[in-house]
């Protein structure tokens, strides 16, 4: 029973990668729409009606800062970040995948790290009450898209670090 399990981890990782990507990149594409629509619809005030929206450059930043996090997050899981690999690929393959590990504890070292300054700054901001000049949208809720990519970027390297001891091992995925 146990090689059944075990063959069936890495699926379910891969689905569970599958299904965040996914969900991700729809919530990124709405934020997308609706700042793409809030930039759109002052620019159609200020032309048509000689006046501008007073909230549509907060609102607008905000949803920027959101999708950019989550963009992250995406890039990380279809491994789209930036790699210096000059050292890594005169390396044989045995040496290679340890590094792959030690840059997985890494990430997740500063996944961690970001997570908990992520958290004080947005806890601390919605505790003091601090509020956006134009629009009564918290700080901290702006905040907040720290700790949460930092959370998911997190499961998603346990889930690529998981795969590199494997392959380490050298079990196929």
């Amino acid at each position: 029973m146990a090689p059944e399990s075990d063959a069936a981890t890495p699926q379910t990782l891969s689905l569970v990668s599958r299904v965040m990507d996914t969900v991700l990149s729809y919530v990124v594409a709405v934020l997308l729409v609706a700042m793409s629509g809030t930039v759109f619809g002052n620019v159609v005030c200020r032309y048509f009606l000689d006046a501008s929206l007073a909230w549509y450059e907060e609102v607008s930043r905000f949803l920027l800062i959101w999708i950019v996090f989550l963009g992250a997050v995406i890039a990380y899981i279809k491994g789209d970040h930036l790699g210096i690999d000059v050292i890594f690929m005169v390396l044989p393959p045995k040496y290679q995948r340890m590094v792959v590990l030690v840059a997985d504890a890494l990430v997740l070292m500063c996944l961690a790290i970001m997570f908990q300054g992520g958290w004080d700054m947005a806890i601390d901001s919605l505790e003091s009450g601090w509020v956006a000049s134009s629009v009564p949208i918290p700080y901290g809720w702006v905040y907040m898209v720290g700790p949460v990519s930092a959370a998911l970027m997190f499961i998603q390297c346990l889930i690529k670090t998981h795969a590199d001891i494997r392959a380490l091992k050298g079990v196929q995925p």
